[in-house]
């Protein structure tokens, strides 16, 4: 992979590193440089402005060169821890896939005994609670027989003072008739006696 500079970038690069270059340069040729007229040193500028970015380029292309170089060899090792993980994963799954298919099996078990047992629970309080219930239904069917004969002899009793009820209601009725009646005759015979003896 190159990585590659833009013309403004590599223009800033210079930039930055030109006054230290010149600081230097003219340190180094100062006696010279009053020497030389003018024009020459813009001539000699000039080339040396142009031999530093013929350096800076070829140092752009070594440093992109050694960059693409190390980034391929950390692709490949990547590459290589990546299918190393990759071979553990699968290992792991396979595993916890052995793990899970044996705690299923188990599981199935478990879940299978508990079932029995509780159908044999089920079964036994089944059997248990139709005893209780046979046993209260007789219980239940003494009570209500005994509650029968008992609203039956009750009710009997009852009927007999009714009727005796009745019985005497029915002579005071008779006996207040009788009495109404006699009461009425005799008033009648008396305004009839009253009525002739005018």
């Amino acid at each position: 992979m190159q990585v590659h500079f833009s013309e403004e970038r590599l223009k800033d690069i210079i930039l930055s590193l030109l006054p230290d270059v010149l600081t230097t340069y003219f340190q180094e040729k100062e006696k010279e440089l009053y020497a030389i007229p003018l024009l020459e040193r813009l001539i000699r500028l000039e080339e040396e402005l142009k031999a530093l970015r013929l350096l800076e380029a070829e140092r752009h292309q070594a440093l992109s060169r050694e960059m693409d170089k190390r980034l391929e060899a950390l692709l490949r090792e990547m590459d290589k821890r990546f299918e190393a993980q990759q071979r553990e994963i699968n290992d792991l799954k396979m595993l916890l896939q052995e793990r899970y298919e044996a705690l299923l099996r188990e599981m199935d078990k478990r879940f299978e005994a508990q079932q029995r047992e509780m159908i044999a629970r089920f079964e036994a309080q089944q059997r248990e609670m139709i005893a209780r219930f046979e046993a209260q239904q007789k219980e239940m069917n003494a009570r209500f027989e005994a509650q029968q004969k008992e609203m039956n002899a009750r009710f009997e009793a009852l009927l007999r003072e009714m009727s005796a009820r009745f019985e005497a209601l029915e002579k005071r009725l008779n006996f207040m008739q009788w009495l109404i009646a006699i009461g009425f005759s005799f008033l009648t015979l008396i305004i009839t006696l009253i009525n002739f003896l005018k």
